[in-house]
């Protein structure tokens, strides 16, 4: 297969393929079930989030050249490998819808006038357009989207931090049940990193060298959930935080950037999560495609195949939530679970057999390691 993705872009896609399902309003996520030990709790799934990256990583060294279809088939088998696979269907279907609903939220809020449905659907034909390209323009897109912006992030939250009237940040722990319980539903902001598992045959594997970039991919996104959970809770408070469904939006009405070009920036970080979150939809409705199309043994490159039905279906599930409330409760009754299943811990568990049993595919003759 040919291999055609740079280590920026193969980080660059990672990390825009996760963060959406909670990133409005995990601050408020943390507080809820971490009290006092919120940034706690925010650093440890930080923490668990890299070492998910490492363990996705070490699947893919060992099997470079498969996708993440292919690895479960050969670790378990043809029967039991396809129906692990296809577990992952549904669940990122519901991921992928709820994700949309969510920021369609958000965006109701600037667009009041404008139905949810229509912001759905314009959402998921532009994502389609998107992944019908390919992973390689998808690839292009994500190496200019996300540098632009993780930058304007860190740098307007580092900017509201600052604003702070009190910089007080807790320096022990009050309770270990709690801080583990917030790290426990924090964990679907990393919902989407399995992507990195599908792009796994189209990047060179290169002797201590790719192991990396997943790694290096959640680091990145480790430095904005730190960053931005600093500045809301500083500026909100514990219990104005918890109060407010989504606090991150609130959080940047309180910056005024006085003299400079935008001083509303709110309308700057809107622009740069819509191009972030068409570009994240646009990714996992590739990755849903091309997993349908190994599902039933067709080559990777038959995802077009698919798409429609992957998008129609997203459309539809978006849609049917028929309020936040009951999207969260969704998000904790079922994806809250399922994250921990899907994106650490089957990969863990594959790991953990390929290495028992022996199990490895070669590098193609052009990856061959030195």
């Amino acid at each position: 297969m040919k291999q055609y993705l740079s280590w920026f872009q193969v980080i660059a896609l990672s990390s825009t393929s996760y963060l959406p399902l909670t990133f409005w309003f995990f601050p408020r996520i943390a507080v809820d079930h971490a009290g006092l030990d919120a940034l706690w709790a925010v650093l440890g799934v930080v923490i668990v989030g890299v070492i998910t990256g490492w363990v996705i990583a070490l699947n893919n060294e060992r099997f470079p050249n498969a996708t993440g279809a292919d690895i479960s088939r050969v670790v378990w088998g043809k029967w039991i490998g396809t129906a692990v696979d296809v577990l992952y269907f549904p669940v990122y279907l519901s991921f992928i819808a709820l994700c949309i609903f969510f920021f369609v939220t958000v965006l109701n809020s600037f667009l009041p006038n404008t139905p949810s449905w229509i912001l759905v659907v314009t959402l998921c034909l532009v994502a389609a357009r998107g992944a019908w390209l390919g992973i390689e323009p998808l690839a292009r897109v994500a190496s200019i989207v996300h540098p632009f912006t993780w930058l304007g992030i860190v740098f307007i939250f580092l900017v509201l931090l600052f604003q702070a009237h009190r910089l007080w940040i807790p320096h022990t722990v009050t309770s270990w049940t709690n801080t583990i319980n917030g790290i426990y539903y924090l964990y679907p902001l990393y919902f989407g990193f399995n992507i990195v598992l599908m792009l796994n045959p189209y990047y060179q594997h290169k002797k201590r060298q790719s192991v990396w970039y997943p790694i290096i991919s959640a680091i990145a996104g480790g430095v904005i959930i730190v960053i931005v959970s600093l500045a809301v809770i500083l500026n909100l408070g514990w219990e104005a935080t918890k109060d407010i469904s989504f606090s991150l939006p609130f959080a940047i009405q309180l910056l005024r950037l006085t003299g400079s070009p935008v001083e509303r920036v709110g309308i700057l970080i809107i622009i740069l999560a819509t191009a972030f979150t068409v570009l994240f939809v646009s990714n996992a409705i590739w990755g849903l495609s091309t997993l349908t199309a190994r599902i039933f043994n067709m080559s990777d490159d038959k995802y077009k195949w698919f798409i429609s039905p992957v998008v129609v279906l997203t459309m539809i599930v978006a849609c049917s939530f028929r309020n936040e409330q009951q999207g969260f409760q969704f998000l904790d009754k079922y994806l809250v679970p399922l994250s921990w299943v899907v994106v650490p811990g089957i990969p863990l568990i594959q790991w953990m057999t390929a290495k028992l049993r022996g199990l490895k595919t070669e590098p193609v003759p052009s990856q061959r390691r030195e």
